[in-house]
């Protein structure tokens, strides 16, 4: 039986400052569900916010120990460096293993990192079925050539196949491998009910992979899976929706809710979901079928911010869709974001104005800000190209995820951060979330050096 190492390796460390451990894999998850159906034996994990150096340790023994035929390396643009490292590593410790690359950052760059690392293949785009065919050639002595979504190396030349189209049926998937991520202490587990986000916010990469196109899974095999990890998962009490905009396809949103209320499941529900379409019928039925938690990404309260970074959304449709909720036990989280081409204080004003009036109508947790992150193939990104701020060389380097853009020092970011965070900041989740903080010190600890390097710059400008 051929073996495989599926990593994630560690972010970098200005991207762990930032970003909350979402150690929950759903990607990986699947692709390890997929080959060992296919028959192969497997070991995945995932790193995100481990140590660098600790990680990539054990990375190296797990190679020397597992000696696999294939491994397989997962890189966005956030853990770019680590996986850089770890491509190298693997080379000198088995020479002959193959090498295959994917995710967004390698769907981007496959042609780029074809050429400087040694790596044998990269999957462009959706992965399962790529990598199972991919996985049965090389395993048979047979190249890349003619598998569609891969690319390779041939005589020196990259050489990309024609795109695999999407799949359609994503019944047909295996539910992904829970208990590569569900520890015995984990009270919440992640599912995907549909894959895809039709729309073109101007800092979003993620139709690198799913190309625009909004798939849905059926309710009953959705709800099926959500019985399967309650009965096999018996410490789970909560259940993620982790998908783009579970409420875009609003009928089958409403269709999901009912079936949850007629099997009588017992869990809570929390998703993301888009200001619309929405209302009060889905509210209200989200909130009976056990839904406990919303998040919206709101990014800026700014009317012209709203427009140009193609949102498609109006501060009116904010205001609504928080009316509508206003009697519904379900509560809201907001996502904001600053540093957008154009931010200036006038639209940060208006960004907090719009919260403070979104408070009037129903309390709702401000779950913080983020500076602008530039990743590539998105329209920010290709603005900075323009203005000759950064090139494609930039991704060959160890530097972090840009926070910086064509108007906007990362020190100016900062301060917006600063400036929004104390503007939108209620008393209330002030005090709950310096409660929370000091219930858990090593957490608090990766965040709090930032934060108070924030506040000096703000308070001494």
């Amino acid at each position: 039986m051929k073996k495989a190492l599926l990593f994630s390796p560690a972010l970098q460390k200005d991207a762990q400052a930032h970003s909350k451990d979402n150690s929950y894999g759903l990607g990986l998850a699947y692709l390890h569900a997929v080959i060992e159906k296919a028959g192969y034996e497997i070991i995945t994990k995932s790193f995100n916010n481990s140590d660098l150096a600790a990680s990539e340790a054990e990375m190296v023994a797990d190679l020397r120990s597992f000696r696999p035929d294939f491994l397989l390396v997962q890189i966005f643009t956030m853990n770019r460096v680590a996986s850089y490292r770890l491509i190298k590593l693997a080379r000198q410790v088995l020479p002959d293993v193959k090498i295959i690359i994917g995710g967004v950052h390698a769907s981007i760059y496959y042609e780029q990192l074809l050429k400087n690392f040694e790596v044998d293949c990269a999957v462009i785009g959706e992965g399962e079925e790529t990598v199972v065919e991919l996985l049965g050639a090389l395993a048979s002595g047979l190249s890349a050539a003619g598998i569609r979504g891969a690319a390779y190396k041939e005589n020196g030349a990259v050489v990309k196949n024609p795109d695999r189209p999407l799949i359609e049926d994503l019944d047909a998937l295996p539910f992904p491998r829970h208990d590569l991520f569900i520890q015995p202490d984990r009270e919440m587990a992640c599912i995907l009910t549909t894959r895809g986000c039709p729309f073109r916010c101007s800092f979003c990469c993620l139709h690198t992979i799913s190309r625009r196109k909004f798939r849905k899974r059926s309710v009953k095999n959705v709800a099926d899976e959500v019985e399967y990890i309650l009965k096999t998962f018996k410490n789970i009490n909560t259940i993620q929706l982790a998908d783009d905009t579970f409420t875009l396809d609003q009928p089958r949103a409403i269709e999901f809710c009912k079936e949850v209320i007629r099997r009588n499941i017992k869990v809570k529900f929390l998703c993301s979901a888009r200001i619309k379409p929405a209302s009060v019928e889905l509210f209200k039925l989200m909130e009976q079928a056990g839904f406990t938690g919303i998040g919206f990404g709101l990014e800026t309260g700014s009317a012209k911010l709203l427009r140009s970074i193609h949102k498609n959304i109006t501060r009116e449709d904010v205001l609504e869709t928080f009316r509508m909720l206003k009697d519904v036990d379900i509560k809201i989280v907001t996502y904001l974001m600053v540093g957008f081409p154009g931010e200036n204080r006038d639209t940060l004003a208006e960004t907090i104005d719009l919260i403070n009036k979104l408070r009037q109508i129903k309390y709702f947790e401000f779950a913080g800000v983020a500076r602008l992150w530039v990743y590539p193939n998105t329209e920010v990104y290709d603005i900075m190209k323009a203005a000759g701020r950064i090139d494609d060389n930039f991704w060959l380097t160890d530097q972090d995820v840009p926070f910086f853009t064509v108007e906007h020092s990362a020190e100016e970011l900062d301060k917006m951060v600063t400036e929004i965070t104390l503007g939108c900041t209620s008393l209330r989740q002030g005090i709950k979330r310096a409660a929370a903080e000091l219930l858990h010190p090593r957490a608090t600890a990766k965040k709090i050096i930032p934060r108070l390097r924030r506040l000096k710059k703000y308070f001494y400008r």
